[in-house]
Protein backbone atom coordinates (compact mmCIF):
# COMPACT_ATOMS: atom_id res chain seq x y z
CA UNK A 1 0.00 0.00 0.00
CA UNK A 2 2.99 2.09 0.70
CA UNK A 3 3.87 1.99 -3.37
CA UNK A 4 0.28 3.05 -4.28
CA UNK A 5 -0.12 6.00 -1.87
CA UNK A 6 3.38 7.17 -3.29
CA UNK A 7 2.14 6.90 -6.62
CA UNK A 8 -1.19 8.62 -5.76
CA UNK A 9 0.97 11.40 -4.39
CA UNK A 10 3.52 11.30 -7.41
CA UNK A 11 0.46 12.16 -9.40
CA UNK A 12 -1.44 14.57 -7.69
CA UNK A 13 1.55 16.71 -7.04
CA UNK A 14 3.10 16.49 -10.46
CA UNK A 15 -0.16 17.22 -12.43
CA UNK A 16 -1.02 19.92 -9.71
CA UNK A 17 1.95 21.64 -10.39
CA UNK A 18 1.94 21.44 -14.44
CA UNK A 19 -1.47 22.36 -14.93
CA UNK A 20 -1.08 25.84 -13.12
CA UNK A 21 2.26 26.47 -14.60
CA UNK A 22 0.24 25.80 -18.16
CA UNK A 23 -2.09 28.14 -17.20
CA UNK A 24 0.47 31.19 -16.02
CA UNK A 25 2.78 30.38 -19.50
CA UNK A 26 -0.53 30.26 -21.49
CA UNK A 27 -0.79 34.21 -21.12
CA UNK A 28 2.65 34.85 -22.62
CA UNK A 29 1.70 32.46 -25.64
CA UNK A 30 -1.27 34.51 -26.12
CA UNK A 31 -0.23 38.19 -25.62
CA UNK A 32 1.86 38.53 -29.03
CA UNK A 33 -1.55 37.41 -30.51
CA UNK A 34 -4.25 38.85 -28.27
CA UNK A 35 -2.66 41.33 -26.54
CA UNK A 36 -1.86 41.72 -22.77
CA UNK A 37 -5.37 43.23 -21.06
CA UNK A 38 -8.06 42.18 -18.92
CA UNK A 39 -10.10 40.12 -21.85
CA UNK A 40 -6.74 37.16 -22.22
CA UNK A 41 -6.96 36.71 -18.52
CA UNK A 42 -10.52 36.07 -18.25
CA UNK A 43 -10.39 33.68 -21.60
CA UNK A 44 -7.63 31.87 -19.96
CA UNK A 45 -9.21 31.34 -16.06
CA UNK A 46 -12.90 31.08 -17.99
CA UNK A 47 -11.42 28.46 -20.40
CA UNK A 48 -9.56 26.61 -17.55
CA UNK A 49 -12.17 26.53 -15.52
CA UNK A 50 -14.48 24.62 -18.13
CA UNK A 51 -11.81 22.16 -18.57
CA UNK A 52 -11.63 21.30 -15.22
CA UNK A 53 -14.98 21.07 -15.17
CA UNK A 54 -15.31 18.16 -17.99
CA UNK A 55 -12.04 16.46 -16.52
CA UNK A 56 -13.56 16.21 -12.99
CA UNK A 57 -16.69 15.00 -14.48
CA UNK A 58 -15.00 12.52 -16.84
CA UNK A 59 -12.51 11.62 -13.87
CA UNK A 60 -15.45 10.66 -11.48
CA UNK A 61 -17.23 8.48 -13.86
CA UNK A 62 -14.23 6.95 -15.42
CA UNK A 63 -13.33 5.56 -11.62
CA UNK A 64 -16.95 4.18 -11.39
CA UNK A 65 -16.74 2.21 -14.19
CA UNK A 66 -12.48 1.45 -15.05
CA UNK A 67 -11.00 1.95 -11.37
CA UNK A 68 -7.44 1.03 -13.04
CA UNK A 69 -4.27 3.18 -12.20
CA UNK A 70 -2.58 1.92 -15.81
CA UNK A 71 -5.96 3.29 -17.85
CA UNK A 72 -5.35 6.62 -16.17
CA UNK A 73 -1.76 6.45 -16.48
CA UNK A 74 -1.97 6.27 -20.18
CA UNK A 75 -4.41 8.93 -20.85
CA UNK A 76 -1.76 11.33 -18.81
CA UNK A 77 1.04 9.82 -21.29
CA UNK A 78 -1.63 10.71 -24.42
CA UNK A 79 -1.64 14.49 -22.46
CA UNK A 80 1.94 14.92 -22.10
CA UNK A 81 2.89 13.97 -25.72
CA UNK A 82 -0.11 17.00 -26.47
CA UNK A 83 2.12 19.19 -23.96
CA UNK A 84 5.36 18.35 -26.18
CA UNK A 85 3.43 19.63 -29.19
CA UNK A 86 2.22 22.88 -28.07
CA UNK A 87 5.38 25.23 -28.61
CA UNK A 88 4.86 23.83 -32.16
CA UNK A 89 0.89 24.00 -32.42
CA UNK A 90 0.37 27.29 -30.48
CA UNK A 91 2.11 29.62 -32.83
CA UNK A 92 -0.18 28.78 -36.05
CA UNK A 93 -3.43 28.32 -34.10
CA UNK A 94 -3.49 32.09 -33.14
CA UNK A 95 -2.05 32.96 -36.44
CA UNK A 96 -5.11 31.56 -38.20
CA UNK A 97 -7.40 32.62 -35.19
CA UNK A 98 -6.90 35.96 -34.95
CA UNK A 99 -6.60 36.43 -38.53
CA UNK A 100 -9.68 35.02 -39.15
CA UNK A 101 -11.45 37.00 -36.20
CA UNK A 102 -11.25 40.63 -34.92
CA UNK A 103 -13.17 40.19 -31.81
CA UNK A 104 -9.50 39.21 -29.29
CA UNK A 105 -12.20 38.21 -26.82
CA UNK A 106 -13.35 35.09 -28.98
CA UNK A 107 -10.25 34.96 -30.24
CA UNK A 108 -8.61 34.10 -27.39
CA UNK A 109 -11.52 32.10 -26.16
CA UNK A 110 -11.42 29.92 -29.01
CA UNK A 111 -7.46 28.99 -29.01
CA UNK A 112 -7.37 28.96 -25.68
CA UNK A 113 -9.59 26.07 -26.63
CA UNK A 114 -7.94 24.61 -29.35
CA UNK A 115 -4.45 24.22 -27.75
CA UNK A 116 -5.29 23.51 -23.98
CA UNK A 117 -8.78 21.35 -23.92
CA UNK A 118 -7.46 18.19 -24.42
CA UNK A 119 -4.41 18.10 -21.86
CA UNK A 120 -6.19 20.32 -19.33
CA UNK A 121 -8.86 17.93 -18.76
CA UNK A 122 -7.18 15.03 -18.61
CA UNK A 123 -5.24 16.38 -16.02
CA UNK A 124 -7.74 17.34 -13.92
CA UNK A 125 -8.84 13.91 -14.05
CA UNK A 126 -6.36 12.78 -11.71
CA UNK A 127 -7.75 13.95 -8.36
CA UNK A 128 -11.59 12.65 -9.08
CA UNK A 129 -10.47 10.00 -10.30
CA UNK A 130 -7.88 9.00 -7.26
CA UNK A 131 -10.71 10.20 -5.22
CA UNK A 132 -13.41 7.22 -6.84
CA UNK A 133 -10.29 4.88 -6.53
CA UNK A 134 -9.75 5.52 -2.70
CA UNK A 135 -13.25 5.47 -2.14
CA UNK A 136 -13.83 1.76 -3.01
CA UNK A 137 -11.55 0.74 -0.29
CA UNK A 138 -13.47 2.27 2.13
CA UNK A 139 -11.91 2.04 5.53
CA UNK A 140 -9.16 0.76 4.06
CA UNK A 141 -8.04 4.21 2.67
CA UNK A 142 -5.79 6.28 4.55
CA UNK A 143 -6.85 9.44 1.40
CA UNK A 144 -9.74 11.00 2.22
CA UNK A 145 -11.18 12.70 -1.12
CA UNK A 146 -10.27 16.49 1.73
CA UNK A 147 -6.45 14.70 1.85
CA UNK A 148 -6.52 14.27 -2.14
CA UNK A 149 -7.60 18.02 -2.91
CA UNK A 150 -5.63 18.95 -0.34
CA UNK A 151 -2.44 17.29 -1.76
CA UNK A 152 -3.13 18.42 -5.21
CA UNK A 153 -3.55 22.23 -4.48
CA UNK A 154 -0.17 21.79 -2.64
CA UNK A 155 1.16 20.88 -6.08
CA UNK A 156 -0.86 23.53 -7.60
CA UNK A 157 0.63 26.37 -5.43
CA UNK A 158 4.11 25.01 -6.23
CA UNK A 159 3.80 24.70 -9.87
CA UNK A 160 2.03 28.21 -10.01
CA UNK A 161 4.92 30.39 -7.94
CA UNK A 162 7.57 28.12 -9.20
CA UNK A 163 6.62 28.95 -12.56
CA UNK A 164 5.71 32.73 -12.17
CA UNK A 165 8.73 33.18 -10.16
CA UNK A 166 11.37 31.49 -11.05
CA UNK A 167 11.17 29.61 -14.48
CA UNK A 168 9.66 32.65 -16.46
CA UNK A 169 13.08 34.90 -15.71
CA UNK A 170 14.91 32.06 -16.37
CA UNK A 171 13.73 29.87 -19.21
CA UNK A 172 11.96 30.89 -22.94
CA UNK A 173 8.42 30.19 -22.45
CA UNK A 174 8.84 27.28 -25.00
CA UNK A 175 11.47 25.76 -23.70
CA UNK A 176 9.72 25.80 -20.24
CA UNK A 177 6.45 24.09 -21.97
CA UNK A 178 8.67 21.36 -23.27
CA UNK A 179 10.03 20.96 -20.05
CA UNK A 180 6.82 20.49 -18.36
CA UNK A 181 5.61 17.90 -21.01
CA UNK A 182 8.91 15.92 -20.39
CA UNK A 183 8.18 15.79 -16.79
CA UNK A 184 4.46 14.72 -17.23
CA UNK A 185 5.78 11.77 -20.15
CA UNK A 186 8.14 10.23 -17.55
CA UNK A 187 6.15 10.18 -14.42
CA UNK A 188 3.25 8.86 -16.71
CA UNK A 189 5.44 5.77 -18.39
CA UNK A 190 7.03 5.20 -14.71
CA UNK A 191 3.59 4.86 -13.39
CA UNK A 192 3.10 2.97 -16.39
CA UNK A 193 5.80 0.48 -15.58
CA UNK A 194 4.91 0.08 -12.06
CA UNK A 195 1.77 -1.87 -12.23
CA UNK A 196 -0.06 -0.22 -9.42
CA UNK A 197 -3.38 -1.97 -10.11
CA UNK A 198 -2.30 -5.48 -8.54
CA UNK A 199 -0.91 -4.02 -5.21
CA UNK A 200 -4.10 -2.06 -4.16
CA UNK A 201 -6.52 -3.74 -1.82
CA UNK A 202 -10.14 -5.70 -3.27
CA UNK A 203 -12.25 -2.84 -3.27
CA UNK A 204 -15.16 -3.10 0.02
CA UNK A 205 -17.94 -4.11 -2.36
CA UNK A 206 -16.43 -7.50 -4.18
CA UNK A 207 -14.51 -8.28 -0.46
CA UNK A 208 -18.07 -8.20 0.75
CA UNK A 209 -20.11 -9.89 -2.20
CA UNK A 210 -16.99 -12.87 -1.77
CA UNK A 211 -18.20 -13.52 2.03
Amino acid sequence: MTLVYAVFVLLLVTFGAVVMGLEILSSNLMSPYFGGSIYIWGSIISSFMVHFSIGYVLGGWLSRRLPRVWLLALGLVVCSLWVLMIPAIYKPVCEWVSDGIVDVRVGSLIAMNVIFLVPVSIMAMVSPYIIGITASWQRQSGLTAGMVLFISTVGSFAGTNITAFYLISLFPVSRIVTGLGILCLVVSLAVLTMRVDGRMPVPSACRDAGQ
